[in-house]
């Protein structure tokens, strides 16, 4: 068996040297913090990671949304090395199929919040949406009416990195120095206070933003507009969290004017929010649904989109033309499986709604106790600590040095700047209970001490 024969310091030159890391200017961290950075993480187990020296983290956030049954689970290791021996890949091209992706499919169709699903796969959450506007695009067209093209999204929504989905996404930060996306993505505004805005009457806010939806759709012209796309929560730069009148009101507009409504269970499915998916919240279902993270819990890539079976209707005489090498993999379908297995028996979507109020309470605990702290959101285990850091000189360094001193206190959430707001995003695996959700909030709340 292979294994790297380099270690430490020349390790983390040799992973600088030959890989791109998200987020990371290593010529700025190597100025203030001398060969401490990549971090090399090197083991997982449950909901914590260990590093090449030993240091014990809970992983809160840099698994970005795909660790609900935690790390190192041997049952699906198991499983995975099994269908690797036995059907390593096949796949599903002019009337080849296999056993493993139909289990999946039946298992998937009862729990989804969308009525007589047909499930088509993908390997990442960005596949999922940018097949998902095919989608919805190609139905209108075989329904006679091509010109409805248009997808309308959200102000402060994240769909994605790929092209299309790019142009979905509605922060800036996401489409800057790409050149021309996608046209015909269309941005309504948000349906959450936040920010700024965090004293505004939710009431208020969501019937704003629906009135200004659908004026949007009247503007445009109802009929070249194909779908709107909606996470049930969005996450970029604080966990925001829509009323269900809301989303009532989405659906009636769509409703109301032939679109599709396309619910972006990225990163709420699977349980993260306390129920199976996010939207189970607001009561609303979808008429294409996309999903991945916690479809295999991260243990082998893998996405999913499901469709009504009303939309499905105009592809059962002519397939649609859409090819993915690995759409329906066995190994990631078996992987999917075994991930299923654990939270059902295990009861995580459940435990994830029981520990919704010990981390609020941490956090509400936190805002208390660090003055700089703003606001807190929480739902199930997705929550976010929005810090004001107007008054301090260097708002890049800044938010550096909350990774470094996160890091170092034992917690990995996800930290993010929006101008003079720094967002701890704090969403550790399903499995987690009281005391490691005490000690995670802990040491989270020395690191922003330190700012």
């Amino acid at each position: 068996m292979h294994s790297p024969t380099i270690s430490g310091s020349s390790m983390r030159a040799t992973a600088k040297k030959y890989v791109r890391h998200f987020l990371a200017d290593f010529a700025t961290l190597e100025k203030e913090y001398p060969d401490g950075y990549p971090k090399m993480i090197v083991s997982g187990e449950g909901a914590y990671v260990t590093d090449e020296e030993g240091h014990r983290l809970l992983d809160a956030g840099s698994h970005l949304g795909a660790c609900q049954i935690g790390h190192g689970r041997k049952e699906v290791a198991r499983r995975i090395a099994e269908q690797v021996e036995k059907l390593e890949f096949i796949a599903l091209d002019a009337g080849i199929s296999h056993i493993y992706v139909a289990e999946l499919g039946e298992r998937l169709a009862p729990l989804v919040a969308c009525d007589e699903p047909v499930f088509s796969f993908t390997n990442s959450g960005s596949e999922s949406n940018e097949l998902a506007f095919k989608i919805a695009r190609t139905y209108h067209s075989r329904r006679g009416q091509p010109e409805r093209t248009k997808i309308v999204s959200r102000v402060g929504s994240y769909h994605g990195s790929t092209i299309a989905a790019s142009a979905a996404t509605g922060v800036q930060a996401f489409k800057n120095g790409f050149g021309p996306l996608a046209p015909n993505f269309l941005h309504a505004p948000a349906p959450f206070p936040g920010g700024e805005a965090a004293g505004r009457d939710r009431d208020t806010w969501w019937r704003d933003s629906l009135a200004d939806t659908q004026a949007l759709i009247e503007r445009e012209g109802p009929d070249t507009v194909a779908a709107i796309i909606a996470e049930p929560v969005a996450i970029p730069q604080a966990v925001k969290i829509p009323t269900r009148e809301y989303f009532a009101g989405l659906r009636a507009l769509c409703d109301r004017y032939g679109l599709l409504l396309i619910v972006d269970e990225v990163v709420c499915g699977f349980g993260r929010t306390g129920k199976m998916f996010g939207a189970e919240h607001f009561c609303v279902r979808g008429d294409i649904i996309t999903y991945a993270k916690g479809l295999t819990s991260g243990y082998v890539p893998m996405g999913a989109v499901a469709v009504s079976g009303m939309v499905n209707e105009v592809f059962k005489t002519t397939p649609l033309l859409h090819l993915n090498t690995y759409a329906g993999h066995p190994v990631a379908c078996v992987a999917a499986l075994a991930a299923l297995d654990i939270m059902e028996r295990e009861k995580l979507t459940e435990n994830a709604a029981a520990m919704e109020h010990v981390l609020r309470d941490e956090l509400e605990r936190m805002r208390q106790a660090v003055p700089r702290v703003r606001e807190i959101s929480v739902i199930g285990l997705l929550s976010s600590v929005v810090s004001d850091i107007s008054d301090l000189p260097d708002p890049d360094a800044v938010l550096r040095k909350a990774r470094k001193e996160a890091y170092d206190a034992g917690v990995l959430p996800r930290f993010a700047r929006d101008g003079n707001n720094l967002s701890a995003h704090f969403y550790p695996p399903l499995v987690v209970g009281r005391t490691d959700i005490e000690n995670g909030v802990r040491a989270l709340e020395t690191a922003l001490r330190t700012l």
